[in-house]
């Protein structure tokens, strides 16, 4: 199985607007751990291992970096982020369009199951290679 850099965003992705931790997130942090994967975190307001102290996901984070909002890949160096992200998890598209991985609601309802698909995703491409995201196969067009 393929080790992977797995980059979670923070608002919205792991935690929402009212400030609770999104569903799975615990058991999903420690699958990827056990697995080998390395995760971290990154956020386009800051550097948010307080965030993650306060909902116990800490011990899971290899560390934390400042998200670029645009020019993904060049300004990867300007916010000295060292490794390149193999998966991204993020509300926001262009992110994941940039460099890979599952493009995540913003709103998660109490029987939110999103972070478990996610998982199954990584694993997925770790086994396998990468993911298409839903619809995104090609399509063969007959003349």
């Amino acid at each position: 199985m393929r080790k992977l850099n797995i980059f979670f965003d923070v608002d919205n992705t792991l935690i929402m607007w009212n400030g609770k931790l999104r569903n799975h997130a615990h058991e999903v942090f420690a699958e990827l751990r056990d697995t080998g994967h390395t995760i971290y975190v990154w956020s386009g307001v800051g550097i948010r291992r307080w965030d993650m102290k306060r909902h116990n996901l800490d011990e899971f984070v290899e560390d934390y970096f400042i998200k670029p909002l645009e020019d993904h890949h060049e300004r990867l160096k300007t916010y000295n982020v060292p490794v390149v992200p193999d998966f991204v998890i993020d509300d926001h598209k262009t992110v994941v369009d940039a460099f890979g991985g599952y493009h995540i609601p913003d709103v998660a309802a109490p029987d939110d199951r999103e972070l478990l698909e996610v998982l199954a995703r990584i694993n997925e491409m770790a086994t396998l290679g990468d993911v298409e995201e839903p619809g995104e196969a090609d399509v063969a067009v007959s003349p």
